[in-house]
């Protein structure tokens, strides 16, 4: 049973209590008045800095959270399917006799204030990285365009979220850590792929080993790489994951030549190229990365059991010390436009990413690497202790529809993936020393 977040020990909110820093905000309804706010007895604290955004991201953001009904913060890369999945929702809560529900709400269109009123319009919903929405519920702020320094006072947005989604549990485990979340359950899976033209002129993932092949042309000086930005955009990490391993794969099933050619294709990119966004962002914008391969250990192996200390490995910081890398700002727009243009060859996005550009006829493809070196993500979602009372009966029919065949088939149909079956949710709770404590369990 999946359910509402309100941790019951008097333990829990005596402990976080004992934890306040000096300005910590209690949380509520952030100064404003509603009879049908939550109870007093909070399991949470609001605290740290405002979670921060450019101003040009405000596209991704839906909606006005002071007249939602339910408000989503949801992990972005499911803004290619949300537009048609906010719809079908819409259409689901009519067909079940909820009153006055506009169906015409969702879509771009000119609006009106009457209109924006409607039931259908009636939601505020975050689609960014669902590393900073957490920064945001935690401490119950976003700012957007801070980094202008003509901007004395910043946007704010300061929601009360229902529901966040997201797309590796190590988030829902920090939330429930700080009394945020109890319970996170699974609904859907997505994976990498290496889109390319929709020939693959490059010969990305080709035999005689495909895996193989991908890693060394990733790496190849001739194949010009749309790499995702690895300050702003979370999808880097799983990249990078996939990275290395394709190069573990590649050390412990290729031949000698093979190995030896990896060898050398990373020593020409130990450290960052001429023109190569390594060494520009390091230069114009002061990166701190450490992007010598040898001495970043995400970059080179350490206690593996066949692979000797030190010995490079190809990671996200390799590519980006390619002097013909391009590191995208929002990959999802600039991959595609770039091996369109011919400007790229290849650049990792998700299958999803690829699904919508094939369906909106763009003349791309892309090379999936096999499950051993790209593993499926699974999304997961919960209901946060931030949520009113109000929305709660309107949240509780989203997350079922969400997991419901119709609602999955959606996703789907989107180039995400159905669960299995053997996915595992988790249910979060603190031992008498305070200790959070994780149960898996099967929906």
């Amino acid at each position: 049973m999946f359910k509402f977040n309100k941790l019951s020990t008097a333990f829990a909110l005596v402990g976080a209590l004992s934890l306040i820093p000096a300005g910590a905000v209690f949380a509520g309804n952030h100064g404003h008045d509603d009879d049908d706010d939550d109870d007093d007895d909070k399991s949470y604290v609001l605290q740290g800095n405002c979670a921060e955004l450019p101003a040009d991201r405000t596209t991704e953001f839906h909606g006005n959270p002071a007249t939602s009904n339910l408000n989503l913060a949801m992990a972005g890369n499911q803004w290619v399917v949300f537009d048609h999945f906010m719809q079908a929702f819409n259409e689901h809560r009519d067909a079940r006799g909820e009153k006055g529900i506009d169906l015409t709400a969702i879509g771009n269109q000119t609006r009106t204030f009457a209109g924006l009123q409607n039931k259908g319009a009636d939601y505020f919903i975050e689609l960014i990285p669902p590393g900073q929405e957490r920064n945001q519920i935690k401490s119950g702020c976003m700012l957007l365009g801070n980094e202008d320094d003509r901007n004395f006072l910043p946007t704010s947005i300061q929601v009360d979220f229902d529901v966040f989604t997201s797309t590796n549990y190590n988030l829902m485990r920090d939330l429930a850590n700080s009394g945020f979340v109890t319970e996170a359950v699974p609904y859907i899976r997505n994976q990498l792929t290496l889109m390319t033209d929709a020939a693959n002129s490059p010969g990305i993932g080709t035999t005689p080993d495909e895996t193989i092949d991908a890693t060394m042309d990733l790496l190849d000086p001739n194949v010009r790489v749309s790499e995702v930005d690895h300050i702003n955009e979370g999808v880097h990490r799983g990249i990078n994951n996939m990275y290395k391993r394709m190069d573990e794969y590649t050390r412990t099933n290729g031949s000698a030549a093979e190995i030896a050619a990896l060898d050398a294709a990373l020593a020409l990119v130990s450290v960052p190229q001429p023109g190569s966004p390594a060494e520009t962002r390091t230069a114009e914008e002061g990166i701190t990365t450490d992007f010598n391969l040898a001495t970043n250990p995400e970059c080179h192996y350490s206690g593996h059991a066949v692979i000797a200390d030190g010995t490079l490995r190809m990671c996200e910081f390799a590519i980006l010390n390619k002097s013909n890398t391009h590191e995208t700002r929002v990959h999802h727009v600039e991959t595609p436009e770039r091996i369109l243009a011919g400007t790229s060859d290849t650049g990792p996005v998700w299958v999803s990413e690829l699904q919508l550009a094939v369906n909106n006829g763009d003349a791309v493809s892309g090379y999936q690497p096999i499950d051993d070196v790209n593993q499926p993500v699974v999304y997961s979602v919960a209901f946060l202790a931030t949520m009113s009372k109000k929305h709660r009966k309107l949240a509780r029919k989203w997350v079922k529809f969400l997991r419901s065949p119709e609602g999955v088939q959606i996703y789907v149909d989107g180039g995400f993936s159905a669960l299995t079956g053997t996915e595992q949710g988790e249910r979060y709770s603190f031992d008498a020393d305070g200790n959070l404590v994780i149960t898996p369990f099967t929906p």
